[in-house]
């Protein structure tokens, strides 16, 4: 029976939360086994994915930047957030780390957040993709990181009181440049944990379910632990670690199925591809993130090449991006967009 740590934070920071799960995340290749991180913030807080370009902000917006990737989502007052740090991405299933797929990470990560929707009353999916749906409808938004040392962190937005309509407005509010692309959400779109139940729980019955759905779905036997002592996060680095520079002055785009991709490149003179920054709604390790951007420097813009550079580096199973469909569009982005 796999063990995970159980923690429970009533009030934190986004700046502890990040500083938090990458401690968590190291602390789970150390010891062998992981951790559940169940954490509420106050205020309303934009929740960027790891990839997505920092907009402006506003005064009376957190911008947060979650280590996984996946679409931007709203967060903070009325949700709950989930961090669950293994030391691979299997560990909730094997000691191999390459016994899951990478298109069947979240599907298993996910099953205890299942197990708990149902033990509150809620009939809930995961239909695939970054999402956890009841009645068809997200109630939350779900994405993972994998790290230079294997360790993987699976992360979910809870909708408890307020749900995912509220992103819109943050981001009237946080990115009136648009930088960050978002479809409409309504209020009919989506639904909340207290939608679903017409009232809204408390968080310590949040984490009862919890308890109860990674133990009935997963066999999971679970330890009391301490958050991390001594974090002390920089927010402002986190989220400004991604931003649009006036030198990325050519820019490819193409719709995918989380969203959007999207491509900010500067040209050298010789009309090589000086610097690549990709961009959006996608889940990768972001080491595998690195390599093809530093990788992607110097080639010729044409799809042949940029292909062939992209299948060089992104080789499964430890290498993917997953949302964007085949790795050509990547290619063809590119192309188009510095035409």
């Amino acid at each position: 029976m796999p063990s995970l740590g159980l923690i429970v934070e009533a009030s934190t920071t986004t700046a502890a939360s990040r500083e938090a799960d990458r401690t968590l995340m190291a602390i789970a290749v150390a010891r062998g086994w992981g951790s559940l991180r169940v954490s509420h913030v106050a205020g309303d807080v934009l929740a960027l994915g790891r990839y997505h370009l920092a907009p402006a902000g506003a005064p009376d917006v957190i911008l947060d930047r979650r280590l996984t990737g996946g679409r931007a989502a709203a967060s903070g007052a009325g949700f709950v957030t989930l961090a669950l740090a293994l030391p691979h991405r299997s560990a909730l299933v094997s000691d191999d780390p390459l016994a899951l797929a990478p298109e069947q990470v979240l599907n298993r990560a996910v099953r205890g957040l299942l197990g708990a929707l149902e033990a509150a009353g809620v009939a809930a999916i995961y239909p695939g993709r970054d999402v956890v749906t009841a009645a068809r409808r997200p109630i939350a938004v779900v994405g993972f990181e994998i790290d230079g040392a294997g360790a993987t962190l699976i992360e979910a937005v809870l909708a408890l009181e307020r749900d995912q309509s509220l992103l819109p407005r943050l981001l009237d509010r946080a990115d009136p440049a648009g930088v960050v692309g978002a479809g409409m959400v309504l209020p009919g779109d989506v639904t909340s944990l207290g939608q679903e139940l017409d009232r809204v729980p408390e968080l310590d019955e949040v984490v009862a379910w919890l308890r109860h759905g990674y133990e009935a779905r997963l066999g999971i036997r679970f330890v009391g632990e301490d958050p991390p002592r001594e974090v002390n996060g920089d927010v402002d680095r986190t989220v400004r670690s991604r931003v649009l520079r006036p030198e990325l002055d050519r820019h490819g785009v193409t719709a995918t199925m989380l969203g959007r991709f999207e491509a900010h490149c500067a040209l050298a003179a010789d009309g090589t591809l000086a610097e690549v920054v990709l961009a959006g709604d996608f889940l990768a390790p972001s080491p595998t993130i690195d390599r093809l951007e530093h990788a992607l420097r110097g080639c010729r813009p044409d799809v042949e090449v940029l292909e062939g550079i992209i299948d060089t580096v992104v080789r499964p199973p430890h290498d993917f991006i997953l949302g964007v469909g085949p790795l050509r569009i990547v290619a063809e982005m590119i192309a188009r967009g510095t035409a």
